[in-house]
């Protein structure tokens, strides 16, 4: 084979493997692509439902001297009930639903659920499709509801939805502004929880293990906080709302809560 030819054969391999590449980068643009508008796609199929179901949530609660009846514990407990009575049972839509958080200041305003497992709920919308922003879930080894100790879980998504929100936490002054959480229950119960604390810790942390480790690996835990008039007896009375971080993934944000 002569110079020229072999010259020939490198040109046309050197095209080849231009156009190979070519075709390499279009095909990753095309799946980058497609993968974002899918993710979008979610990401606004599941914010419609939820706004949807907005619509059969609690009314908001009036803030302390957010009326002309200079806070008369009576007439707080009037709005308390009203809000609650205002909500449809959602459990003719789902029948893990055991019942409605919301935080002021936040976007968190959602239904709140307990499966069977952990996992259900971690890609599965509340009326039960198959989405990664998942649900607002309880975990499954806190047996009492909200009168015991209970974990909810949640993700953080990046467009703000679910439980992103809870890391506004992070900044003390935002904290001291919006520290209560409000739970509100099928049966028509409003419970108010006081935050007292915010931790960044990991999926090892003892708090996940309480449910099943007992009274003593309870009281351990939470020994250090100054709860004073709250009863750690039963182990009853504290929320705990985890999500994840930017972070390590197996990195949690924990936002702790004593009931009011």
């Amino acid at each position: 084979m002569d110079k020229r030819n072999k010259k020939l054969i490198r040109k046309k391999s050197g095209r080849l493997i231009f156009a190979a590449l070519i075709v390499v980068f279009i095909i990753a643009g095309s799946i980058a692509v497609f993968n974002l508008l899918r993710t979008e796609r979610d990401y606004n199929a599941a914010q419609s439902e939820y706004a949807e179901l907005r619509q059969w949530a609690p009314m908001p609660i009036p803030p302390p001297g957010g009326n002309d009846n200079n806070n008369d514990p009576a007439e707080t407990t009037t709005d308390q009930e009203a809000a609650s009575e205002s909500m449809f049972d959602l459990t003719i839509f789902n029948p893990d639903f055991i019942g409605w958080i919301r935080i002021e200041g936040t976007s968190i305003d959602y239904p709140v659920v307990q499966g069977a497992n952990n996992t259900k709920y971690l890609n599965t919308t509340f009326m039960g499709d198959r989405n990664p922003s998942g649900t607002i879930f309880m975990d499954n080894e806190c047996s009492f509801g909200f009168t015991g100790f209970a974990i909810l879980h949640g993700h953080n998504m990046r467009n703000g939805s679910m439980f992103a929100d809870l890391h506004k936490f992070r900044n003390r002054e935002f904290l001291a502004e919006h520290n209560v959480i409000t739970i509100f229950t099928p049966d028509g119960e409003v419970i108010v929880f006081s935050i007292f604390d915010v931790i960044l810790t990991d999926i090892y942390d003892n708090v996940f293990d309480i449910p099943v480790e007992g009274q003593e690996a309870f009281t351990e835990y939470f020994k250090d906080y100054d709860l004073a008039g709250h009863s750690l007896r039963d182990r009853s009375g504290i929320l705990v709302l985890s999500t994840c971080t930017e972070g390590h993934r197996n990195e949690r944000l924990l936002i702790l809560a004593a009931r009011q």
